[in-house]
């Protein structure tokens, strides 16, 4: 189960770049512009050791889907040409059917040098990726990689042993789950970022004394209530229980910390913090009042800023992201949202398509990709980027750790009920603890749906 538990999972795919998105903002690390254009024409730069170059010119085949390859792909593949790297792509069609055709393409030896895919799924899709891919974790760009928060959703499961092992260099950027808030409604309040719930309680009191929204919920898009409890169950140390749920070995009914995140948005709710239409308003009504400053908060993934870009253009630097305060100390993490994978096929040309991959990921070239595409990279050390203010917020803290892989990248079976069942919290027809029994019924069923003799 990979990406949001809805049909948004396929706007995060499109928009985010598999999710990631953000068509942001100008130039640098700085926010600039949002009218600054994908089409900007890059220099070519040093963006490669030495020791990351082919002795000599080769061609690389790479496949991948179609809208995986704009602005960014396109100023590093000038750049490529002038370090010895001639790219050959092959396009693929963003549907089931391309996937069909990656997946018969390994399984007749016809396999390109390069394959962008998803990661995460090469168990699933293809078998044993020790037996298709390169690993990557002695590779030397995953200096720059924090592995400890990219386990679920990065690495690959290695066989039905459970172990795991990073075989994708991240592609295209990565996107958090935060509080987005309207900085002009905190200044004109003179409102602090939240540094605990208690604080965060308060923030809510002085904005609906004010005459805003607090918090928006647009709860007839029911995959948007779902970001809140996100925030919550995206503990480090999560991954132990889902092991145990996934073999039928614990219950969601176990899941403390999704429990206090459906908790939260119920408890908002009751205190009388969000909008009285809520199970009416959606998505793009959130993103209008969390624009114009009818609103203070919105919790969601930063790819929204892309929205905004699009429509809001002149309230773009009125928007910026914090971290939800549960704990109020650095147990409270920001959820990410993996990008997609870069792999190196074993074959004639691995040597050479791994010398791509480690100049691609080098710290100059990812500079140059992101200049020219958004997102939020996965590597630390990037420093020009597309971003708007919110993404920057959020970007400066996954640098500094504050970050770890979104819960659902945990689990092996269909939960995608649950923002139907938390809109049923908010309505009073399930307590927390009978959406989590819910999520109980639904995983089981899935299981027993696909033969895993475990809930047999």
């Amino acid at each position: 189960m990979r990406g949001l538990l809805s049909k948004r999972v396929g706007l995060m795919s499109a928009i985010v770049a598999m999710m990631l998105i953000l068509a942001a903002c100008g130039g640098n690390n700085n926010a600039a512009s949002p009218s600054t254009s994908d089409s900007a024409k890059p220099t070519a730069s040093s963006t490669a050791s030495a020791s990351n170059q082919p002795a000599e010119r080769v061609k690389l085949k790479v496949l991948g889907h179609a809208s995986w390859f704009k602005s960014g792909w396109d100023a590093v593949a000038k750049d490529a040409a002038a370090h010895g790297f001639d790219l050959e792509v092959e396009k693929v069609p963003d549907t089931d059917a391309g996937n069909d055709l990656i997946k018969t393409r390994f399984a007749t030896k016809d396999t390109p040098d390069i394959l962008l895919f998803f990661p995460g799924s090469i168990f699933s899709n293809m078998g044993p990726p020790a037996d298709y891919f390169v690993k990557q974790e002695d590779q030397p760009w995953m200096d720059n990689f924090d592995k400890s928060a990219w386990v679920r959703a990065l690495d690959e499961k290695e066989n039905v042993n459970g172990d795991r092992g990073f075989y994708a260099a991240p592609y295209w950027g990565s996107n958090v789950s935060a509080v987005l808030y309207n900085k002009k409604v905190f200044e004109s309040l003179n409102l602090q970022i939240p540094k605990t719930y208690a604080d965060f309680l308060a923030v809510c009191e002085a904005i609906k004394k004010a005459g805003k929204i607090p918090v928006y919920y647009s709860g007839k898009d029911s995959w948007t209530l779902q970001l809140l409890p996100f925030d919550a169950a995206s503990k480090k140390g999560y991954g132990e229980l889902a092991d145990k749920i996934n073999k039928n070995q614990a219950k969601f009914t176990q899941y403390d910390n999704m429990k206090k995140g459906i908790e939260t948005l119920v408890d908002l709710k009751n205190k009388g913090f969000i909008n009285k239409t809520f199970l009416s308003d959606t998505y793009d009504n959130a993103e209008k009042a969390l624009a114009t400053g009818e609103a203070g908060m919105y919790h969601m993934g930063t790819w929204m800023m892309s929205d905004i870009v699009t429509k809001f253009q002149d309230n773009v630097n009125d928007i910026g992201a914090f971290i939800m305060p549960f704990d109020g100390d650095d147990t409270d993490i920001l959820p990410v949202f993996a990008p997609y994978g870069m792999f190196v096929p074993k074959g004639k040309n691995q040597d050479a398509a791994q010398k791509f991959v480690n100049y691609f990921e080098s710290i100059e070239t990812q500079n140059l990709y992101f200049e020219n595409e958004g997102g939020i990279p996965a590597l630390n050390g990037v420093t020009k980027t597309k971003l708007t203010p919110a993404e920057l917020d959020a970007k400066t803290l996954v640098d500094a750790g504050r970050k770890f892989a979104n819960w659902q990248y945990g689990f092996d079976y269909d939960l995608s009920n649950f923002g139907v069942y938390l809109q049923d919290a908010l309505v009073g027809n399930k307590t927390p603890d009978q959406v989590l029994a819910a999520m109980d019924k639904d995983f089981a069923k899935d299981a027993k749906t696909k033969k895993d003799p475990n809930f047999q």
